[in-house]
C-alpha cells in the first residue's frame, strides 16, 4: 500500500497560470470533446487522460471529480484531458474512445502518459491502459464489470485504487477481491465516503486529488 505520509512529502507552493481548452479529436466517424487542463507557465511531456463515470447516467468531462483531480494534475504541470465519449457502445466502443485520446495527447507531445477512470469508466479506462501500455493507471470507485466489459488488471505499470469503504455500487469487500487479484505494482487509498465522495465530500475529495496527483507525479517522471 502506498503509504499517505509519503505521498504527502515535499509540498510546495506554485505559481502557475492554468487554463482550461476545449478541444476535439476524432474517433471513427465521430468528433469527440474533451477539455485540456494546463498550466501555461510549464511545457510538459507527461500527461493523463480522465475517463469520465457512464455517460447514459450523466458521465461527462464536466464532473467535478475527475475535473478536482485534473485541476490539481495541471496545477503542478502534468496536462490533463478531461473526455466524452462518443455514441454509447456498452464499455466496448469507449475503450476506443480512450484509445483515441490517448492518440491526441500523443501528437500534443505526450511521451509519459497515465490513464484515471472513474466507476464504468475505471472498467474502460483499465482495458484501453492494457492496449496503450499506459505508465501509470488510477481507478476510482472501479467496478468489476460494466455492460459487456470486465475490469483488465494484468497488465504491467503501476495502479493506484481509490475506493470508499462505505461505496453501494462497487461494494468493499468486492473491490477488495478484486485488488488482491490486480497483478504488478499496485497501491490503494481508501477512504471512509461512499461511490460518490458525497460523504464530507471538500475533504475527501482533495485527499484524493493530491493523492492521484502525487502517484502520477511519481509514476510518470520515470519516462
Amino acid at each position: 500500500m502506498l503509504g499517505i505520509k509519503d505521498l504527502r512529502k515535499n509540498s510546495q507552493s506554485i505559481v502557475c497560470a492554468l487554463t482550461a481548452m476545449e478541444v476535439t479529436f476524432e474517433s471513427g466517424n465521430e468528433t469527440l470533446h474533451a477539455t485540456l487542463y494546463s498550466d501555461l507557465s510549464t511545457i510538459s511531456s507527461a500527461g493523463v487522460v480522465l475517463c469520465p463515470p457512464h455517460p447514459l447516467h450523466g458521465g461527462n468531462r464536466h464532473d467535478t471529480r475527475i475535473v478536482t483531480v485534473a485541476r490539481e494534475l495541471s496545477k503542478h504541470g502534468l496536462l490533463a484531458l478531461c473526455m466524452d465519449y462518443g455514441s454509447y457502445g456498452r464499455g466496448i466502443r469507449e475503450v476506443q474512445h480512450i484509445l483515441d485520446a490517448v492518440a491526441f495527447m500523443q501528437r500534443k507531445g505526450i511521451s509519459a502518459l497515465g490513464l484515471l477512470g472513474y466507476s464504468f469508466g475505471a472498467v474502460v479506462a483499465s482495458n484501453a491502459a492494457a492496449t496503450a501500455e499506459a505508465d501509470g493507471f488510477v481507478a476510482m470507485s472501479i467496478l468489476r464489470h460494466v455492460n459487456d466489459l470486465t475490469a483488465k488488471l494484468d497488465f504491467e505499470g503501476p495502479k493506484l485504487f481509490v475506493h470508499g469503504r462505505r461505496d453501494d455500487l462497487a461494494s468493499y469487500s468486492d473491490f477488495k477481491r478484486l485488488y488482491a487479484e490486480t497483478k504488478g505494482v499496485k497501491h490503494k487509498l481508501v477512504l471512509d465516503t461512499d461511490h460518490f465522495y458525497m460523504d464530507n465530500y471538500p475533504t475527501v475529495i482533495k485527499t484524493t486529488a493530491e493523492t492521484i496527483r502525487r502517484f502520477f507525479q511519481e509514476s510518470l517522471k520515470k519516462r
